[in-house]
């Protein structure tokens, strides 16, 4: 019998050894304790990760005998404070209908959090002024937008057969808003056409004389600020299937961010159609179509039409051959180059200074203004110098402590790497100067050395013949890319040398701080060499008798883009066709070009009890404690 427990006990062991590593860590189940646990934040003990050495579940109390009751939740600025309108422009109010008598309704959340709800365990709520002491139900984040009510009285006709005691609250004050005729397109125009007045216009090709700016200036000192909008790009294609759910997610972010910011924020949907047949340019019915298969008619005026082969149009080759495809795609395809429409988008709307690349699966449990508003705020706060490096971490505060400390730390770990600091655009042998450039326009901002440059010399790699290409692919006559997966014996080992007018690390810790970031990621920003992944060589248009350049790219494309960002990679791909995988584009780009990117470590939860050490060495267990390298 003990044999028998013996080799039992070994079966098990060996059966967990193949397993993933994270199957060995206790589950998680403090998410799921519910509204009657609620107590206030300094009450509130996480089931994990732990404060101290102590690893047991805090006991549950149910504090309320009934529901709580929820607040209206509102993170915008306060708009008609005297503070708010002696600086900027008044925010008028906007509506869901033309008559203007149905307000924007607010999302309801509860103060407090349910006894043991676990903590993020990567990023942090603090960082970035998120608040952490409130949480949302199903009915206060969604209830405003038709959930938990039926299609007779305008809603989706979900969430009704779910426990709902004390849902009525949500609508005690605006009642259960019909939203079978809202037309968001025209809500979201009106809403800027009342505000107008609050938004930079949009630049024109003129240069302003230095002596017409100087007194433009001192003019604008004695007025009301004017703010820069954002676009909040969706990508959406063709098949996508909309569920109940997908539609109170984007009524949320629309409200949230749009109409409740009186258009600081702008959102719409890059439609893509995968039928290149399709007229989508030429024809209002053929587009219209589209629109009635594809999308509720609640959006259509949100939607922007392209495809494939409107982009083979605007960027036309030739394209040189690229180092690897291991995708065997087409460079114009969605897959390799979805940032394409995007930079055709941005030409096309001059209104905007930022563009958030946003994917139809992606929900923010809380409000969308918040979420973008902070993100932003903090990037700006944050200096260029060592940017790079902390961008390629993750942080973990349970384990690495105060931003501060982690900020110090990645600076002792790479001074023990011997590598030198980023700073400025990189340049590397091949490297090509974009027409600012050659006119001696930096995008370094005053507060950085202005001759900041990183020289990067990569080893060359060995010569291989070209192998079989790709299918060709209709109405493009020139060669198309090679395809191959990448080899290992292709990496590019880079060392680094740094020349800057102020080279000690005092001098550079102001440089950036106060200028809005370029590109904000919502992972690290990772050195793409020697790092095993697949796309990590798919780098198309650059001259192949160099080693491939030096590149950064951050999993997956969901970020904020900057104009002068995206122009940089429209110039770059329409100039010198030049092009990389979609994740690895934008990101190297900034670093060619000298623009501020930056990972925000936003909040993220894990379902299973792990070792802060063991997550450190996980996410971050690549070169030199980041996630870069093989890890």
């Amino acid at each position: 019998m003990f044999l028998l427990a013996d080799a039992y006990e070994k079966s098990k062991m060996k059966e967990q050894a193949k397993s993933p590593q994270w199957l060995r860590f206790k589950r998680v189940d403090g998410f799921f304790n519910g509204l009657k646990t609620l107590v206030p934040v300094k009450d509130h003990k996480p089931q994990y990760p732990w404060k101290d050495d102590r690893q047991d579940t805090p006991s549950l109390t149910i504090i309320f005998a009934k529901t709580p009751t929820p607040m209206p939740y509102v993170p915008q600025p306060e708009y008609k404070s005297s503070q708010y309108v002696s600086k900027y422009h008044e925010v008028k109010p906007c509506y869901l209908d033309k008559k203007e008598t149905i307000p924007v309704p607010n999302v309801l959340a509860y103060n407090g959090l349910p006894q043991g709800l676990p903590e993020p365990v990567i990023g942090s709520h603090k960082l970035f002024g998120l608040r952490d002491d409130v949480c949302f139900d199903r009915f206060g984040r969604y209830g405003p937008y038709g959930l938990g009510y039926s299609y007779d009285d305008g809603g989706l006709d979900v969430g009704m057969d779910t426990e709902k005691t004390g849902s009525e609250i949500v609508w005690a004050k605006t009642g259960k808003i019909d939203y079978s005729n809202v037309d968001w397109g025209d809500a979201q125009s009106r809403c800027l056409e009342a505000n107008k007045e609050r938004f930079h216009e949009p630049p024109n090709n003129a240069p302003t004389e230095g002596i017409e700016k100087d007194q433009k200036q001192v003019f604008q000192q004695h007025t009301r600020k004017k703010i820069a909008r954002t676009a909040i790009v969706v990508r959406l294609y063709v098949g996508f299937e909309w569920t109940e759910h997908a539609v109170l997610n984007f009524r949320a972010m629309i409200s949230e961010v749009s109409l409740q910011s009186g258009g600081e924020y702008a959102v719409h949907f890059l439609l893509h159609v995968r039928d290149n047949d399709e007229p989508i340019w030429a024809d209002p019915k053929a587009v219209q179509k589209v629109l009635d298969d594809n999308v509720p008619p609640e959006f259509h005026g949100l939607c922007t039409l392209w495809s494939e082969d409107q982009m083979r149009l605007y960027y036309p080759g030739p394209f040189a051959r690229s180092f690897t495809n291991p995708s065997f795609s087409d460079i114009h395809g969605v897959y390799r180059s979805a940032h394409f429409p995007l930079q055709h988008f941005a030409q096309a709307h001059p209104e905007y200074e930022h563009f958030w690349n946003w994917e139809m699966d992606m929900r923010w449990i809380g409000n969308y203004y918040e979420l973008f508003d902070r993100l932003g705020t903090w990037a700006k706060k944050q200096s260029r110098h060592e940017m790079w490096e902390r961008s390629e971490r993750y942080y973990i505060p349970h384990y690495h402590g105060s931003w501060d400390n982690f900020t110090q730390l990645v600076h002792n770990q790479t001074v023990a790497s011997g590598r030198r600091p980023v700073i400025g655009p990189v340049h590397y042998p091949g490297h090509l100067s974009l027409r600012s450039e050659k006119r001696g326009v930096s995008f370094l901002p005053p507060t950085c050395p202005k001759d900041a440059v990183t020289f990067v010399n990569p080893r060359p790699y060995p010569y291989r013949p070209p192998q079989a290409q790709a299918h060709p692919h209709r109405h493009h006559h020139h060669h198309p890319p090679r395809a191959g997966s990448p080899d290992d014996d292709l990496e590019a080992t880079t060392t680094t040398t740094t020349t800057a007018t102020s080279p000690t690390p005092e001098d550079l810790t102001s440089c950036g701080i106060d200028e809005d970031a370029d590109l904000i990621n919502l992972n690290p920003i990772f050195d793409a060499d020697s790092s095993g992944w697949i796309y990590h060589l798919d780098i198309t248009g650059y001259d192949r008798s160099h080693p491939p350049p030096p590149r950064r790219a951050s999993i997956i494309t969901a970020s904020r883009l900057s104009r002068r960002l995206l122009n940089v990679m429209h110039e770059e791909t329409y100039r010198f066709h030049h092009a990389m995988f979609t994740e690895m584009f934008p990101a190297t780009m900034a670093l060619h070009h000298g623009l501020k990117a930056v990972y925000a470590p936003h909040p993220v939860y894990l379902d299973r009890q792990w070792e802060l050490e063991t997550i450190d060495k996980t996410f971050n267990g690549g070169r030199d404690h980041t996630t870069s390298g093989k890890g």
